[in-house]
């Protein structure tokens, strides 16, 4: 099942009381790289341990059992190995949608190959249109995995997710986590984003070699740079992805759990990670919680 990732710190109980929230409203283009892209050519290479490291990632932080009969809104969605992976475990109903029209196609791909499921749905959306968002309904789980932070609007498209987990529900988010770098980082995305196609082939060439480095201080082979990660993931497709990312902004994790708790979320688990890394949160909707996949007899 691949590589779990380190328990996660549970700051549920004695969370230090976050600091008013004073968010700018921002917008930016809606999509001005293309992560669809990138998760295209990430397909060419998918391989069965890539999906079973994302199921092994899902069953970690939430559960088998929270996904087995559950009806699951994979915010956008990618490459669509997330959405596959909860059909995989169970998911009663998934929806997938994205802004970016190749990452709609990257998703769709992964719904053929998985026999076009009729209870798995893809769509293309945005997370800030209203009327978007209004067809879809409420959702046992929603999930958000290193998206928000990319809309232009973090704070109003985290206010939306919320708005779309049934009471009782969760809403599992991932955000890049705010830091003293954020002004170089932006500089650096906008910079490639405005390079030609060699000028960004040498950005990546600049992130492989610093992998390679990481490699050889650990003894261990630097050709091996490109090693899977958690999620099904991989090394090159994670630099590009840093590298392009842009609308990009980011938050600590006081204001995440300030923002959500005004709106009644209760933190089950975190994990809190530096700059440049997504701090990991799943919370729980208010109200009542959704029936259980043994007590719908599944």
């Amino acid at each position: 099942m691949g590589t779990q990732p380190p328990l996660p710190v549970d700051l549920a109980q004695g969370l230090p009381a976050p600091p008013p929230a004073t968010q700018p409203r921002r917008r930016e283009s809606p999509v001005t790289f293309s992560f669809g892209g990138n998760w295209l050519d990430y397909l060419r290479s998918l391989s069965e341990d890539a999906v079973a490291r994302a199921r092994a990632d899902i069953e970690y932080w939430v559960g088998e059992d929270t996904v087995r009969g559950a009806s699951v809104l994979d915010v956008g969605s990618g490459s669509g190995i997330h959405s596959l992976a909860f059909l995989q475990l169970g998911a009663r109903r998934v929806c997938s949608f994205d802004v970016d029209p190749r990452s709609v196609d990257a998703t769709r791909q992964l719904w053929e190959r998985a026999g076009r499921p009729a209870h798995w749905e893809v769509l293309q959306g945005s997370i800030l249109d209203p009327d978007f968002t209004g067809t879809l309904g409420t959702f046992d789980l929603v999930y958000a995995w290193g998206v928000l932070h990319h809309t232009g609007a973090l704070w109003e498209a985290l206010a939306r997710t919320c708005t779309l987990v049934r009471p009782g529900g969760r809403l599992w988010v991932a955000i890049y986590t705010k830091g003293p770098s954020y002004a170089a980082d932006l500089a650096l995305k906008r910079r490639y984003n405005a390079a030609s196609p060699l000028g960004r082939r040498l950005l990546i060439y600049k992130k492989i070699g610093k992998a390679m480095l990481k490699q050889l201080r650990k003894f261990q082979n630097p050709l091996a740079w490109n090693q899977p990660k958690e999620r099904g993931m991989d090394v090159y497709h994670d630099i590009v992805d840093w590298l392009g990312g842009l609308p990009y902004e980011v938050a600590s994790p006081d204001e995440v759990v300030q923002f959500t708790r005004r709106r009644g979320f209760v933190l089950e688990r975190i994990k809190v990670e530096g700059e440049r890394a997504n701090s990991i949160y799943v919370l729980r909707a208010p109200g009542a919680a959704p029936a259980s996949a043994e007590e719908l007899g599944l």
